[in-house]
């Protein structure tokens, strides 16, 4: 059941996912790149470390989702207006994040992984989308992972369709079958 009746229960399922995903992206962001001895206690993990952590973008607001939430962003946004996985409208979705700060709660980018930054330049390039994934065996990037929520909670077709989508989905930044 929705919470109003206007609102279906599948856009109240996506509208979910995303606010659960990118409150926890935010929350995470402060821990990033930390060994599990580095964290502080499960019960002092919140939106703003505790006092003397040395936080992951120290620079960078409390609340703030990390480059994961807005490419959740990008191709959530790409799948509503094109109805379909369109790796071309999603790959400029992407860039638009980069390049304009697009997707992201104050218009700053603040880090982009390797494996992306590759594809990112052979898009501005030329080269589709569908190729822009560096498909090298030490290519090996978790952004694709970290992004396909949307995809997942978007999606009406049987699994194995879901899981093609979802590898294809990854090729635009990570193209080794050990990122698919």
């Amino acid at each position: 059941m929705s919470l109003h009746p206007s609102v279906s229960p599948r856009r109240s399922a996506i509208a979910g996912g995303l606010y659960g995903l990118l409150i926890g992206d935010a929350i995470g962001r402060c821990y990033e790149f930390k060994s599990a001895a580095e964290l502080p206690p499960p019960e002092a993990i919140a939106m703003r470390p505790p006092c003397g952590y040395p936080a992951t973008y120290p620079f960078v607001p409390a609340g703030t989702w990390t480059d994961d939430g807005a490419q959740a962003l990008a191709l959530l946004d790409s799948l509503l207006e094109s109805g379909r996985l369109d790796l071309d409208d999603f790959g400029a979705r992407l860039l638009a994040w980069c390049d304009e700060g697009v997707y992201t709660p104050d218009g700053q980018v603040f880090d982009i992984g390797i494996q992306t930054a590759r594809a990112f330049s052979r898009m501005r390039a030329g080269i589709p989308a569908a190729r822009a994934g560096d498909a090298h065996e030490r290519a090996n990037g978790n952004g694709a992972l970290m992004r396909v929520l949307p995809l997942a909670l978007w999606h009406r077709s049987d699994d194995a369709e879901l899981v093609r989508l979802a590898i294809e989905q990854g090729r635009l930044t990570t193209a080794t079958p050990a990122a698919a």
